[in-house]
C-alpha cells in the first residue's frame, strides 16, 4: 500500500526523531537564544551602579561650586590660672601695677614706646616682639606700646589693663586697631601662633580672644614661677 504522506517541516527548522518536535525552545516555540531574566539581586546591583554613575559627578560638581571648606574657628583662650582675682593694685592678670613709668622695676625695651617689667617678663615679651619682627612684619616702635597705667579699654575703671603692670605689649597698633579682625594674612596668623607656642603657656595673643578682638596685643597670663621657667628656656637658646 502507498505510504502515508507526512507534513513537511517548515524551512530552516531541524526536526528531531519525533515528528512535530522542534529544537530548541520546546513545542510550538521558535528557535533562537533564550530570554534574559533579571533576578532580584541583579536589580539591586544595577540600581547601585546607576546611583554611583549619576551621584558621584553631582557630588564633585557641588563640592567645586561650594568652594573650600571654612577653617575651624580658633579656640577661646583660657587663662592658665583661673584662680586669679585681681585687686585694686593688680592688673587683670594679677601682677602688681606700677603707678609711675619711671619705676626701677621697669626697663626700656627696644621694641616698644613705654617700658616693660624688668627680668623674666621683659625676656619673654622681647622674644615675642623680636620673633614678630622677623617672621610676621617689621615692628615700628613708634606705634608699639608697653607700660601705661590705665583701665582696659571699653571696661570699667575697676578692670586694670595688663599694660599697667608692664606685662603686655601692643605691636604696630595703628595697623591692627582694637576690635578689628583679619588685619593679618593667614600666613601671618600661622607665624603668630608659632611665636605663642614658643612662649607657651605664659603668653596669649589678643587675636585669639573669644570676644572682642585685639590683634595688636600680647600679654602675660602666667604667674611669676611659670614666666621664670619660660624665660630660662629662652635664655638657654631652646624653645
Amino acid at each position: 500500500p502507498r505510504a502515508a504522506r507526512t507534513e513537511a517541516a517548515p524551512r530552516g527548522t531541524r526536526t528531531s526523531g519525533h515528528p512535530g518536535t522542534a529544537r530548541p525552545g520546546g513545542p510550538g516555540r521558535p528557535g533562537g537564544p533564550p530570554r534574559l531574566r533579571l533576578t532580584r539581586r541583579g536589580v539591586v546591583v544595577l540600581g547601585v551602579l546607576a546611583l554611583l554613575v549619576v551621584g558621584v559627578p553631582v557630588l564633585l560638581v557641588g563640592r567645586l561650586l561650594s568652594g573650600p571648606e571654612p577653617a575651624p574657628a580658633a579656640d577661646v583662650v583660657e587663662l592658665p590660672d583661673p584662680t586669679c582675682v585681681p585687686t585694686a593694685t593688680q592688673s587683670q592678670n594679677c601682677w602688681p601695677v606700677f603707678e609711675r613709668g619711671d619705676d626701677d622695676l621697669l626697663e626700656q625695651s627696644p621694641w616698644v614706646t613705654g617700658r616693660l617689667r624688668a627680668g623674666d617678663v621683659r625676656t619673654v615679651l622681647d622674644h615675642v616682639a623680636a620673633r614678630f619682627d622677623a617672621t610676621v612684619e617689621p615692628v615700628d616702635p613708634d606705634s608699639s606700646w608697653g607700660w601705661a597705667n590705665r583701665a582696659v579699654r571699653g571696661e570699667s575703671d575697676d578692670v586694670v589693663s595688663n599694660h599697667a603692670s608692664g606685662t603686655a605689649i601692643d605691636l604696630n597698633a595703628t595697623e591692627h586697631p582694637i576690635g578689628a579682625r583679619d588685619t593679618f594674612t593667614d600666613d601671618q596668623v600661622d607665624a603668630i601662633h608659632a611665636i605663642v607656642a614658643e612662649v607657651a603657656p605664659v603668653v596669649v595673643w589678643g587675636g585669639d580672644y573669644g570676644g572682642r578682638s585685639d590683634e595688636m596685643h600680647f600679654e602675660i597670663v602666667g604667674d611669676a614661677a611659670a614666666v621664670a621657667e619660660v624665660a630660662a628656656r629662652l635664655r638657654g637658646g631652646t624653645t
